[in-house]
């Protein structure tokens, strides 16, 4: 299954990308094409035949429309909150584009200076009106069409911050097939680093499900197994595409130690520190068996106080994921940040002379 980030690119949020008008930002990744502009055409299948949007594959949340599950444990790293890609042909863009224009400037009150910036908008892709960086087109450059595309700001829809979101604000601007984005957008064109990233936010791994033995309430003295099944807890990928640029990255998170916190200074953790390493089959620790009771388990925790006057103590179990990526420019084995997820539950702990168990 494959998800598509879409794009807008009304004539205000242009506009506002130019700093002419106030009220909008640049096009949401999350956020279709407007489709007043036509009504008769699949706006939105055009963003994705062209390859426009980010295509989402493997173990991503809501064919990557929503947030993954793996929380970074490595600060000072944050995905893209926004970056330029390919938006649509010259025909579509002109179709979707000029009419968003035409009528919006046929509104009324649209006169002075936002009807003037209207209509340098206008002029720009029309006419061949050109401003810094931005060189002007003829028919809207209709007569390349095939032979590259234009270039749009894509807001991160997982990013919080609205300014950051909406730093590629750029109008969008035209590249051509097999050449790189102009030198001024470079730092935030879309590269497989950042599908890398994108993937990775979006990517989703089995939920931390520990088994205890035994179960329910634990015993004061008595260890408690700790273990995790191999079937759930092996690596798992997250892809990200824009086939437009024949461009992906391959997000790969691997399990590497379950840690667990018995939410308790009067506990002895089995090993010492609670990190239980993963086994080659991708378990953790070792299931009970009967006549355990009293060995230590390789991954565990003894509880050396009860909870009858202090409340149930919070068992956390961690899983923690190593990250890597690899991609179609010949990136490989670049380190993302180490990921984790954990569970935690209620546990009560008696105190009793003598058990059989």
């Amino acid at each position: 299954m494959r998800a598509v980030i879409r794009g807008g690119a009304s004539a205000i949020s242009l506009l506002c990308a130019l700093g002419l008008v106030t009220g909008a930002g640049a096009a949401r990744a999350d956020a279709p094409i407007d489709r007043e502009v036509d009504a008769g055409a699949d706006d939105q299948g055009i963003w994705a035949r062209t390859g426009g949007g980010i295509q989402f594959s493997g173990a991503v949340e809501d064919e990557g429309e929503g947030p993954g599950n793996l929380t970074p444990t490595t600060g000072g790293w944050d995905p893209p909150p926004c970056w330029y890609a390919p938006y649509l042909g010259a025909k579509d863009f002109k179709r979707v584009t000029k009419k968003s224009i035409e009528d919006q400037m046929a509104m009324p009150g649209m006169t002075g200076h936002a009807g003037s910036a209207l209509q340098q908008l206008l002029d720009h892709y029309e006419d061949g009106y050109s401003w810094t960086n931005h060189p002007g087109f003829k028919d809207w450059n209709v007569e390349n069409d095939g032979d590259g595309m234009f270039w749009a700001g894509v807001e991160n829809p997982a990013e919080e911050d609205v300014l950051a979101r909406g730093e590629c604000s750029d109008v969008p601007f035209w590249v051509d097939n097999d050449e790189p984005p102009p030198a001024w957008v470079e730092e935030q064109a879309i590269d497989p680093a950042m599908l890398a990233e994108l993937a990775y936010e979006r990517m989703v791994v089995p939920d931390t499900e520990a088994e205890l033995r035994p179960e329910g309430e634990q015993t004061v003295n008595l260890p408690t197994w700790v273990w995790l099944d191999g079937a759930e807890f092996q690596p798992v990928t997250a892809e990200a595409r824009i086939p437009a640029l024949n461009m992906w990255a391959r997000t790969t998170a691997t399990p590497v130690s379950l840690t667990i916190d018995p939410g308790t200074d009067d506990a002895e953790l089995h090993p010492d520190g609670g990190r239980c390493p993963m086994n080659d089959d991708g378990t953790v620790g070792t299931p009970y068996r009967k006549g355990d009771s009293d060995k230590i388990p390789p991954c565990g925790v003894t509880y050396l106080r009860s909870t009858e006057s202090t409340g149930p103590y919070d068992f956390t179990a961690s899983v923690t994921w190593e990250v890597t990526w690899s991609a179609s420019d010949g990136t490989s084995d670049e380190r993302l940040p180490t990921g984790i997820i954990e569970a935690t539950q209620e546990l009560d702990v008696r105190e009793i002379q003598s058990i059989v168990r």
